[in-house]
């Protein structure tokens, strides 16, 4: 049988900073990518955007899932109390207005708030995928060890799988960053996979980021990050899905396995 990843895009203002022009022209071409090799993904979206782009939240439910990146991209530890209420609960709603069920949400930049999990809990959801690190470090390999999903505080928790020995998070940044060498650092059977509509821009687009960390960040972006996708999702040779798709079924197997634990199989 072959392994199921969760496949998860981000889709944010352009760079995480501003702009819809990665949404508006990656969009269609990301979908067109998705059917043609039969594979699904959550689209944790940043709510703000649907004013704009309406119509592209609701193409994305056609064969995938649309979860919640918040309203407007704002670091979670950074706001207050009624400020990240806001950020879980309006922007369930309002995608939800767009493009049916949000089951799930991802914080930017994985940057979670005092009392996450109860808050998640309030606002409706029934699962987290914030669970991880955009920078290396050992912390990576322990959330790879993990289970994908497993059940916390009253939700499920989807963490971020790792790469490199455990050191780097299963990005496609990371990808683009070590390319051709990190092709070499997949795992084996990963888990989750991240990455951003943006990385698919051309450098110009990303005149919004500081200039050091622009030459960074761009590094294979546009045409040679579709190269380094197709090529990674040939080498894993997995069922590439919705964390939804991944829940529904883990949900399933848990009740199957109390029914059989009470002798009622």
């Amino acid at each position: 049988m072959r392994n199921r990843i969760a496949l998860t895009v981000d889709v944010e203002p352009d760079w995480g900073v501003r702009g819809t022009r990665a949404f508006r022209e990656v969009t269609p071409r990301f979908l067109r990518f998705l059917e043609e090799r039969g594979m699904h993904a959550t689209f944790f979206v940043v709510s703000d955007l649907v004013d704009e782009t309406a119509e592209l939240v609701a193409a994305l439910r056609q064969a995938n899932e649309v979860a919640s990146h918040g309203c407007s991209h704002r670091l979670l530890d950074t706001l207050d109390a009624a400020e990240v209420d806001r950020e879980l609960r309006e922007s369930r709603e309002r995608l939800a207005m767009a493009a049916g069920t949000v089951d799930g949400f991802r914080a930017p930049f994985f940057r979670r708030c005092r009392d996450f999990f109860s808050r998640l809990k309030g606002a409706g959801y029934r699962y987290d995928a914030s669970f991880g690190s955009v920078v290396p470090g050992p912390g990576n390999g322990r959330l790879h060890s993990l289970p994908c999903p497993f059940a916390r505080d009253s939700a499920y928790e989807f963490p971020t799988s790792a790469m490199g020995g455990g050191l780097l998070p299963l990005s496609l940044t990371w990808l683009r960053l070590l390319a051709p060498v990190g092709r070499s650092l997949l795992p084996p059977s990963p888990s989750l996979i991240y990455l951003h509509l943006h990385e698919f821009l051309p450098a110009e687009t990303a005149s919004c980021l500081p200039l050091p960390l622009r030459r960074i960040l761009t590094r294979n972006c546009g045409e040679p990050a579709w190269r380094i996708l197709e090529e990674t999702v040939e080498r894993l040779d997995a069922e590439f899905t919705t964390c939804r798709e991944i829940l529904d079924a883990f949900c399933s197997g848990e009740t199957e396995r109390g029914t059989n634990a009470h002798g009622r199989a």
